[in-house]
């Protein structure tokens, strides 16, 4: 079994291994709580489960519908008609976002098909209607922050990171963590079509609420951060076809057979040991740090553990 807190998997016997092993016990100190008994792991769900192959290896990325439902159907039906094989990341930018696709959102084309944006949902609150009240399931909320510097609330909802208003009845919203996926734009908000992100550097928020987010990296990041960069004053575009990263396969795990899908477990984020994590991480009470933090918690600094049981195994 492999374990991945949000920092990238090395071979501690190297002398960059050690170093960064350190670093990695710095911002994993509380990781003895993630294996209290209290901490539940959940399946990944093939349908919403994304294997998304490079040279560099496989990112595997979780969809979400709730957020996303019409870009999330759209994307799988790009993934069935093969459409992103062969395409690249043309424009990666280094700790910014590594962008992928046709190349629509840079040139002049029209897009044959254009998806409304889905920047935000309705805050679901329970019917007044008693008989409706009796089928209504509130949704999930795992508070992390209040007067974050972005939003009223910020907090945890089945797995993503989330922002919220301060409306009861107000609007909620995925926010632009490090392995986000979102998909790209030009100034109309209505303009996406293929060409999606992956959010590869420090968590640009001020993108929140503007684009699409319709999901995230579960497995992998350290793949993701390998993807070529672009030059900084070519705002990330790489001409050169063999200076990009290509994509070979995007395939969805619902479409191959169980012995080829990867068994992964992430932490449920709707658990007592999760919320004990976040409560270690808030407040690090540990030898080591000698002037203490403040008791806050930017919940893009919050990595959700996940466990890799089996890798995904690629066929031709």
């Amino acid at each position: 079994m492999q374990l991945d807190t949000g920092d990238t998997m090395l071979n501690p016997l190297t002398p960059v291994g050690l170093r960064r092993l350190f670093m990695a016990g710095l911002t994993a100190v509380s990781f003895s709580v993630f294996a209290q008994d209290d901490l539940i792991w959940n399946a990944l769900e093939p349908e919403n489960t994304v294997y998304l192959e490079i040279q560099e290896g496989t990112v595997v990325i979780q969809l979400n519908p709730a957020f996303a439902p019409e870009t999330v159907k759209h994307f799988k039906k790009l993934i069935e008609d093969q459409f992103y094989r062969g395409t690249s990341f043309y424009r990666v930018i280094d700790g910014f976002v590594a962008q992928a696709g046709d190349e629509s959102d840079i040139d002049s084309r029209q897009a044959a098909q254009t998806l409304k944006a889905e920047f935000e949902i309705d805050w679901p609150i329970e019917p007044a209607d008693k008989e409706e009240a009796e089928n209504w399931t509130p949704m999930s909320w795992t508070p992390v922050q209040k007067d974050d510097m972005f939003a009223a609330f910020t907090g945890f909802i089945d797995g993503f990171p989330a922002a919220r208003d301060d409306d009861k009845g107000g609007k909620a919203w995925l926010t632009h963590c490090p392995g986000t996926v979102a998909m790209a734009r030009n100034d109309d908000p209505d303009s996406g079509s293929t060409d999606f992100y992956i959010v590869i550097g420090q968590a640009p928020r001020y993108l929140d609420r503007n684009l699409t987010v319709f999901g995230r990296v579960v497995w992998g990041m350290d793949v993701a951060q390998r993807i070529k960069r672009g030059p900084t004053l070519e705002n990330g575009i790489i001409e050169a076809d063999l200076e990009r990263t290509w994509i070979s396969h995007v395939r969805l795990a619902s479409s191959l057979e169980p012995d080829q899908r990867a068994d992964i477990y992430v932490a449920d984020t709707n658990s007592d040991g999760f919320r004990k994590m976040l409560g270690e991480r808030r407040n690090r009470t540990q030898k080591f740090f000698h002037h203490k933090p403040p008791k806050v918690l930017d919940v893009c600094q919050v990595p959700i553990p996940a466990r890799l049981e089996k890798p995904y195994v690629s066929r031709p």
